[in-house]
């Protein structure tokens, strides 16, 4: 696999765009040619697009271009300022957490190009570290649901015992404490639900989408959050709901059973988990926010 740029010369003006943008200087003119002064670059594909001519590419086992094959798609580039802010600003605030999906099957497709369109997001040194697994069916999530279960009624038996919890300050820093005192009484009702038939952890969506990585790279968790949000935007135009699942992630990054249910790496961690499906809700207008604080510097 070839891991810089490909220039071809003969389409090549020598503008010098691409080595102007080059944040790691590996593209020169040497000898009236455009050329590549290192082995490996970092990938980041800016030469070859603010190449005027078509003649810079990379190896395709490198790099790819996002294809999608749930609805069709024409690429267009919108320089800075080209797009209406208030369409953007529309789409985001209609976007918002759904906890009521409708009992209707989300197709393959549509879930792989949330997928691919995740992976546009930024990362820190455009590492792009991040990998996903999309679990598809109520039953999977059902199944899923009761693995999570069980490691949470371990948990709460620990978080009863005075002396464990006692035992646990000085090695957990009070997290068991913590948890008992913030978050126990609500895993309790879910556990209850559960031993019902109801889903309260994912809301009985009919697919997830859980974001992964070895961690390697310089932000990990904030490159997955962000691919997270590009999905949870794209959900909303194909007409779905999303929603974080934070008790998922802590259950699935403490017990190694559970890794092994979904077949993941035991050393990947996980970031984010996504509740994908059709939204049994209608709402009409953007919700409230906070208060928040800002001070210019």
């Amino acid at each position: 696999m070839i891991t810089i740029p490909i220039i071809d010369h003969e389409h090549c003006t020598l503008c010098g765009r691409c080595v102007e943008i080059c944040p790691k200087q590996v593209l020169v003119e040497h000898d009236g040619r455009i050329t590549p002064t290192v082995d490996e670059c970092m990938l980041c594909s800016h030469c070859y697009t603010v190449c005027h001519y078509n003649a810079i590419r990379f190896d395709p086992d490198a790099l790819v271009d996002l294809a999608f094959r749930s609805f069709p798609c024409t690429e267009k580039m919108y320089a800075p300022g080209r797009f209406n802010p208030a369409e953007l600003v529309n789409l985001v605030r209609s976007r918002r957490s759904v906890r009521k999906y409708r009992d209707a099957p989300v197709d393959d497709a549509v879930l792989s190009d949330l997928v691919e369109f995740a992976v546009s997001a930024p990362s820190g040194s455009n590492c792009q570290n991040w990998e996903f697994l999309v679990v598809n069916g109520r039953d999977r999530v059902w199944a899923l649901a009761l693995e999570i279960g069980r490691f949470f009624e371990k948990l709460n038996r620990l978080a009863r015992n005075p002396f464990i919890r006692w035992l646990s300050v000085p090695f957990m820093g009070g997290a068991l404490v913590r948890y008992r005192r913030d978050h126990m009484e609500s895993v309790e009702m879910g556990l209850r639900e559960a031993a019902a038939g109801n889903d309260l952890l994912f809301h009985a969506a009919h697919a997830l989408v859980i974001v992964h990585g070895t961690g390697e790279g310089s932000t990990p968790l904030e490159d997955a959050q962000y691919a997270s949000y590009n999905m949870t935007l794209l959900a909303h135009a194909l007409g779905l709901g999303t929603c974080y699942i934070g008790y998922a992630v802590e259950s699935i990054n403490r017990a190694a059973s559970i890794k092994r249910f979904l077949g993941l790496p035991s050393a990947n961690t996980v970031y984010a988990v996504l509740a994908v499906g059709y939204p049994d809700t209608d709402a009409v207008r953007p919700a409230l926010r906070k208060k928040y604080r800002v001070r210019f510097f």
